[in-house]
């Protein structure tokens, strides 16, 4: 991993310094102390502590409180953590092992087994329809969508919440009739089972050879001086990597890196694409990440792959990049755990 930021470097520092001070404090007051200490630094996030005061050890747990904007800063504090001697260092706020419980918000309870889900798909995210299984008061509508978004979060752990999850509807009825209605309190596994045996996400690198699918987009053409329309037209061929799929939305491949080169003519599109193809092998073999996408546009093509460890996966890709057809190289990593690149197209290959 790359150095830690100075923020980072000093919050931990503080934070060490502080661990005697902190375990002399009953556990809320501990959580209070070392916000303070984390908001003085590093904004944005925040931290959550698990168990009782007198317990020698507690899980301390660092939360975005799910804003995936902040996911790459969390990453990066929990990655440049030191050894603690009384926490056991978690990233995200975790599922619950309890989800039939009860909050209350001004007045109002609400119980996860009153508040029903029923998943569908929102391109390659699940979606999800909610309503309630109770009589929720005119005044109270509002508390109650606000309480079942923060059940949702303590149901399927910040990650998941935030990053599998597309769209979510409070609707009357399913929009897929079919599709069943279950008390949140009992969502987690049905959740789970969509996401493997609907949607394909079963975590595994595929083996053998990879699926591929192609399709060309058309992004209009611009008229001529003389207004007769007959410039060339805008084009991209697009090919997909269905297999893909499988390891899509990994926590450990939520980095796009894209390998965009010049191919002005049929030798050079040959040779960038036995670099970007050898890219994907190195990358593959010891399971760094996945050449997800390519895309050939305007005298250039793109590949992109999913990655987890962009510091690593630089090293792994180093000599390819120093060689002469990579001259014209414009190398990106973008934050994008959702794999929203890969299913801008996957969702409209054939």
């Amino acid at each position: 991993m790359t150095a830690p930021s100075p923020e980072i470097t000093t919050f931990w520092r503080e934070f060490v310094d502080a661990q005697a001070s902190l375990q002399a404090q009953p556990l809320r007051e501990r959580v209070e102390s070392a916000n303070v200490l984390i908001e003085r630094h590093l904004s944005g996030l925040a931290l959550e502590m698990s168990g009782g005061d007198s317990d020698a050890v507690v899980d301390l747990i660092v939360t975005a409180h799910g804003s995936i904007d902040n996911f790459p800063l969390l990453m990066e504090v929990v990655a440049a953590a030191p050894a603690l001697q009384n926490y056991r260092l978690r990233a995200f706020r975790e599922r619950t092992s309890q989800p039939d419980f009860p909050i209350g918000m001004e007045g109002f309870e609400l119980s996860t087994s009153e508040v029903l889900v029923a998943c569908g798909q929102d391109d390659g995210q699940a979606a999800l329809e909610i309503r309630f299984g109770r009589e929720i008061p005119s005044d109270y509508q509002d508390h109650a969508r606000n309480m079942a978004f923060i059940m949702l979060d303590h149901v399927l752990g910040e990650y998941d919440f935030a990053v599998k999850v597309g769209a979510v509807d409070f609707v009357e009825d399913a929009s897929d009739p079919l599709a069943p209605w279950v008390p949140l309190s009992q969502f987690v596994p049905v959740f789970d089972r969509y996401w493997v045996d609907t949607l394909g996400r079963t975590s595994d690198f595929p083996a053998g050879e990879h699926d591929w699918s192609g399709m060309t987009l058309s992004f209009g053409g611009q008229d001529d001086e003389d207004g007769s329309g007959d410039e060339a037209e805008d084009k991209a061929i697009v090919m997909v990597n269905r297999s893909a799929n499988s390891v899509a939305m990994r926590a450990d491949l939520a980095y796009a890196l894209t390998l965009d080169l010049a191919v002005g003519n049929r030798d050079q599109l040959a040779a960038v694409q036995d670099l970007q193809d050898q890219a994907a092998t190195l990358l593959a073999l010891p399971q760094l990440g996945i050449m997800a996408y390519t895309l050939t546009r305007a005298g250039r093509r793109k590949a992109v792959y999913y990655v987890g460890d962009k510091q690593l996966a630089m090293q792994t890709l180093a000599p390819l990049l120093l060689r002469d057809e990579a001259e014209s190289l414009e190398l990106t990593f973008v934050f994008d755990p959702a794999w929203s690149g890969y299913f801008e197209f996957a969702v409209h290959c054939p």
